[in-house]
């Protein structure tokens, strides 16, 4: 980054080539539409491109190169969840039960998001972690459930909600 910073194209496409796979391999195991890795990749790539100026030589490039990662991946939920109104998508949930802390702040609302699942019942936890953490869509949570879609969308939009209700208790 330090050579693609001070004009090094060679260098630059190098850097390009060679955080392509790590990210990738960030989004798989986070993300949980899979179909959609190679778009967000690219949306993260430009933002690397578009904000390479701000990065600092002295703290480490792949801590840099995962904050705009994890910020790419969470616009492309939210724009994704305005585009599909019959999935329900929590970002912060999905963000939290998925992804590493990068800070100690992080590792413990993550910890507390923990706890909050941990509160439902066992058929909501089901549900949100096979469509929130697996990857599952509904029809395909619904089916290794033994329910109807429609179900599995009213298990997790209430699982969702109880989640949401008892971290706002605790002052999240």
């Amino acid at each position: 980054m330090l050579a693609a910073q001070g004009g090094d194209a060679a260098a630059y496409q190098r850097l390009l080539r060679e955080i392509t796979p790590p990210l990738r391999a960030f989004l798989r195991a986070r993300f949980f539409a899979r179909e959609h890795i190679d778009d967000i990749v690219q949306e993260i790539l430009l933002a690397i491109h578009s904000a390479r100026h701000t990065y600092r030589p002295d703290q480490p490039f792949r801590n840099w190169m995962y904050g705009v990662a994890r910020h790419k991946m969470i616009d492309y939920l939210r724009k994704y969840g305005r585009k599909t109104a019959n999935e329900i998508n929590d970002d912060e949930l999905v963000t939290f039960m998925r992804d590493t802390a990068n800070t100690p702040e992080e590792a413990m609302i993550g910890k507390d998001v923990k706890q909050a699942l941990a509160q439902l019942p066992e058929k909501q936890r089901e549900v949100l972690l096979m469509t929130r953490v697996e990857g599952l869509s509904m029809a395909e949570a619904a089916a290794k459930l033994g329910m109807t879609e429609t179900a599995v969308k009213v298990t997790a939009h209430r699982a969702t909600r109880k989640m949401k209700e008892w971290l706002l208790e605790y002052g999240y």
